[in-house]
């Protein structure tokens, strides 16, 4: 289907009413370009991925390109994989069917972000601030925070079991050290270059890491089949676990805010540059997710294939089988160049996240460099302290749990969305259309309802999974049960609460309607009761007329009647006497 067609389904209109006060300036002067003396390699990184979404480039496929491939770095990483080879061994091809509706979910979910980051002119975050209580705020930010979190967590934890792997290493402190001082270092190494320059290398190395992923996936595996059988999920207790896991390795939030960030500099004055820019951010979406869905089932199917006899219970066993799967003597060491380019560019987009986040949500200030090494060693502190406690068998459930963590954080962190999106006030014309409206809220739905089998099973069922965050079956678990219990019973009341809760302007709209009709009827009313008054005077005048016509005949008729007496009484007189002297004659 041509991009044009997609964007006339997706969008209504050609003209929007809300583009934003933020202009590109502004966003270069937030970041230091218009103050010399703040220098350093995370700044220009930040400034390089501006630029590059500003359009700098000599070409203006960057613009949307460019972004895309910065966002989907954060898709790649060991924790995605094994999620997916462990679902694959576990459950076979019952979830792809999940795993492409979580994935078409990530595609609307992004576009929307960028439509509304370009519309306007705003970052999704900044709208939240204005639309939502300032209680509302701090739980949206700190659930965005917890997102970048776990990012920062599993990329760390990732590359520190692909140094092990390559340079056949057993001290996962020392890996997890190094793995941080490396990451920590990487968006210092392009400070020498111009930022137009820098943007695009860092575009490059994007697109250079999902390539490379993709391709070598593809000629590992030539012949992957292709599953047309299950055509319907099969869920149960022991599923929940994985089907969390696989929605938060496809739909990630922080990237939301991320996203609406870096296209935000791109809103224009003219209608066809907003409309083709558009159809490009949208290409480049589909384009880009559908080769990391395509990553997914690749690994899902082939860890389905080759574990028909076994289970992946613990790390060795998933180290064992995603050996089977790469069986190029080569991919270990790909492998680990996939994870240091992807790393490189997470970093970059963690920076912008963690700024974002907590100027707009916390209120809080902080220079760039500040929340790259503060997000980094936080990180670090807790990837050892898992290693510590469970060894490697900790930093395999360290990158399990942290999709699902993602995924009970997501319910919530999309209702923004979908509100924003909807509200003619804020995107004028460009609000989503109603057959969008509806898909976006059955992949909400979708997402709710893998959040409530999830919790009923960890309350209710017994599941192997359940036991073992229990701590029933002896193993040490990283998470306490208490804590996930919470976190996703807490997750579920605060979508409950954002459900009920309408944004700011639209209570004002609705406000303004109503004293605007209540406003009417008084109006109404007044002009109904001098009506009123009018007729019941001129009923009064009318009868008083009435009366004094009555009134009127009445006299003339006792004058007449008088006279007529008067006139009668000397005939009546005359009568009389005759009368009388007649009797007196009878009686003489």
């Amino acid at each position: 289907m041509p991009p044009a067609l997609l964007h006339d389904v997706f969008l209504q209109g050609k003209r929007g009413h809300g583009l934003g006060a933020l202009v590109a300036g502004e966003s270069q002067a937030k970041y230091g370009e218009k103050n010399p003396g703040i220098k350093g390699g995370s700044v220009l990184a930040v400034k390089s991925i501006e630029s590059l979404a500003a359009g700098d480039a000599q070409h203006n496929l960057f613009r949307t390109l460019g972004p895309t491939l910065v966002i989907s770095m954060a898709y790649i990483d060991l924790g995605k994989w094994l999620v997916a080879v462990d679902a694959g061994s576990r459950f076979g091809y019952d979830l792809v069917l999940l795993v492409l509706l979580f994935n078409f979910s990530a595609i609307l979910y992004q576009y929307l972000s960028t439509c509304i980051g370009m519309v306007t002119g705003k970052n999704l975050a900044k709208i939240c601030c204005q639309e939502y209580s300032q209680v509302i705020c701090v739980v949206l930010g700190l659930q965005a925070w917890l997102s970048l979190l776990t990012s920062e967590l599993t990329m760390i934890a990732g590359m520190a079991v692909g140094f092990n792997i390559v340079f056949e290493h057993d001290d996962l402190v020392t890996a997890i050290c190094f793995a941080s001082v490396v990451v920590s270092l990487l968006p210092y190494t392009l400070s020498h270059l111009d930022k137009k320059v820098a943007g695009i290398f860092n575009a490059c190395i994007a697109g250079f890491t999902l390539l490379c992923f993709v391709l070598g996936l593809l000629i590992s595996h030539p012949h992957t089949p292709v599953n047309m059988n299950v055509m319907f999920p099969k869920l149960s207790g022991e599923s929940a676990y994985s089907l969390m896991a696989l929605l938060g390795t496809n739909i990630i939030v922080h990237n939301f805010y991320t996203h609406s960030a870096f296209v935000q500099v791109q809103r224009r004055s003219s209608v066809h540059t907003l409309g083709s820019l558009f159809h490009d951010h949208l290409f480049s979406i589909l384009f880009i997710f559908t080769g990391i869905f395509l990553v997914n089932y690749i690994l899902l199917s082939s860890a389905a294939d080759e574990s028909s006899d076994t289970l992946v219970m613990n790390f060795q066993d998933a180290m064992e089988l995603m050996h089977q799967i790469f069986t190029n003597p080569a991919a270990p060491t790909v492998l680990l160049v996939i994870l240091l380019f992807s790393s490189h560019i997470i970093s970059l987009t963690c920076i912008v996240s963690g700024d974002v986040i907590s100027e707009n949500f916390f209120g809080v200030k902080l220079p760039l460099s500040a929340h790259h090494l503060l997000h980094k060693g936080l990180a670090m502190i807790l990837t050892i302290y898992c290693a510590k406690v469970a060894g490697s068998e900790g930093i395999y459930q360290l990158l399990i749990m942290c999709p699902v963590i993602q995924a009970m954080l997501l319910p919530s962190s999309i209702i923004p969305i979908l509100r924003v999106s909807s509200s003619r006030l804020l995107m004028g014309r460009y609000r989503i259309a109603l057959c969008v409206e509806i898909f976006a809220f059955l992949a909400f739905l979708l997402a709710v309802f893998t959040n409530i089998i999830f919790t009923a099973e960890i309350l209710f069922g017994d599941s192997t999974w359940t036991n073992n965050l229990k701590g029933d079956t002896g193993s040490p678990a990283i998470l306490p049960y208490s804590v996930v219990v919470l976190v996703s019973c807490a997750s579920i009341g605060f979508t409950l609460l954002l459900a009920v809760t309408p944004l700011k302007s639209a209570s004002n709209e609705a406000q303004t309607h109503l004293s605007s009709v209540h406003s009417q009827r008084e109006t109404l009313g007044t002009t109904h009761r001098e009506t009123t008054y009018l007729e019941k005077n001129e009923h009064e005048e009318f009868e008083s007329c009435s009366v004094g016509a009555v009134l009127m005949g009445s006299s003339e008729g006792h004058t007449e009647s008088v006279h007529e007496h008067t006139c009668r009484a000397p005939y009546l007189d005359n009568c009389a006497h005759e009368e009388i002297e007649r009797s007196s004659v009878e009686l003489f």
